[in-house]
């Protein structure tokens, strides 16, 4: 009979402890109903950003009963507290203390958006040491930690970004918030010395491929907005790869951007970015996305010779590059496998180009748009040492399996 009993309690145990796995969290919220309309970064003790799932058409947050957070409100402040920060623990009723009080996060909400930082010399970076590593992110001021969401590799000798690398969070980005509107790029002072909105200016593109061709008629051509056929600003860590309104606004930031021609950028570029967000969901885990340009971008002019197109001489300085190529690694740092893909910076191709290394096209199933298109940018995969044979600037991962389904 003691047997019994014990066996009983043993089972009753199990049942308990299989139903607190997924069920033991006395904080839960719907990202939808139950935030602010300025909401605090959450940060959790593992200065990890609280995120949500996705569950069903629901976007749930939950924090463990009993576990503390940091509600920060970079640049702002928590309007019923008249702090930035403040330390908040879960209780088993939802709730979450401060100091004697409890507060529902509906109330916990910020005075204004959260507003990110740029960390700057932060060490050299690229082949060589030839960049300056910069860090976009958040200042959280009470944990005395600087949490960096982008890293920025930034040549200053051609004022522009050799690569950005950032974490694409698998689990949780199909959870992401959606905004309408956009912010504007951003310029921070120091990094460039010509203005950053003129240079990208149709009207601008148009002046300098008159200049560099020689005649307006085939600057007229190379420069059709109707055809988007123009430089637009392409993100290298792109918003959409982030999980919540602060973080996507981070990211527009002019050292995290190339200039890449729209065609290309809405096209093949962009397809690639989706398909790396749903690799990331596939898997449900965090990918290391690193992303970069190569070499100037070329067009012939009147007299059939080769130009390079650097934006910045609209201003008569030899900055600003419009790269050849942009490329993009993907890291899975769990399996260790990665692979790298290259997209060509030239809408205006008429015969698929010379590769940087030996396309892998019959490897990776979850690239599913037209990689051969060369009006949306044509688009080959390498395995990482390789591209980095090519692109000093491209990481050493070391010995990587190839990242495949």
């Amino acid at each position: 009979m003691d047997l019994r009993r014990r066996f009983s309690r043993t089972l009753q145990l199990v049942v308990l402890l299989f139903a607190c796995a997924s069920n033991c969290f006395g904080c839960e919220w719907d990202k939808d109903l139950d935030f602010p309309e300025h909401p605090p970064l959450i940060i959790n003790n593992q200065l990890d950003f609280v995120l949500p799932v996705l569950e069903g058409v629901n976007r749930v947050v939950r924090v463990a009963e009993g576990e503390t957070v940091t509600l920060a409100c970079s640049g702002s402040e928590l309007v019923n507290l008249g702090e930035a920060e403040v330390q908040a623990r879960c209780l088993s009723s939802g709730l979450l203390t401060i100091g004697d009080a409890e507060w529902d996060l509906a109330s916990l909400g910020c005075s204004s958006d959260v507003k990110e930082t740029i960390f700057r010399d932060l060490g050299t970076c690229g082949a060589g040491g030839v960049g300056i590593l910069n860090g976009i992110g958040f200042q959280i001021f009470s944990l005395n930690y600087d949490k960096v969401i982008i890293n920025v590799c930034f040549e200053a000798a051609s004022e522009t970004t050799l690569f950005t690398d950032h974490i694409l969070h698998g689990a949780d980005i199909a959870a992401k918030d959606v905004e309408a509107s956009r912010p504007s790029f951003k310029t921070s002072t120091g990094f460039f010395s010509v203005s950053m909105n003129t240079v990208y200016s149709q009207n601008s593109q148009l002046q300098l491929m008159t200049s560099i061709l020689g005649d307006e008629d085939p600057a007229n051509t190379i420069i059709d907005p109707s055809k988007q056929l123009y430089f637009a600003k392409g993100h290298m860590s792109p918003d959409a790869g982030f999980v919540t309104i602060a973080s996507q606004d981070a990211t527009y930031y002019f050292i995290n951007a190339l200039p890449q021609w729209q065609a290309f950028n809405n096209g093949n570029w962009k397809y690639l970015e989706t398909n790396t967000r749903n690799l990331a969901m596939k898997k449900g885990r965090d990918l290391r996305v690193y992303s970069g340009g190569w070499d100037v971008l070329e067009l012939d002019d009147i007299n059939g010779n080769p130009v390079k197109v650097f934006l910045g001489l609209t201003e008569g300085k030899e900055v600003v590059p419009a790269p050849a190529i942009t490329w993009k690694v993907v890291h899975d740092e769990s399996t260790n496998c990665a692979v790298a893909v290259v997209g060509v910076n030239n809408p205006h191709l008429t015969a698929a180009p010379a590769t940087l290394c030996e396309d892998l096209c019959s490897s990776l199933s979850w690239i599913t748009f037209d990689v051969s298109s060369l009006a949306s940018g044509y688009t080959y995969r390498c395995s990482v040492a390789e591209l980095r044979a090519s692109v000093p600037h491209v990481p050493d991962l070391g010995n990587v399996c190839l990242l495949t389904d």
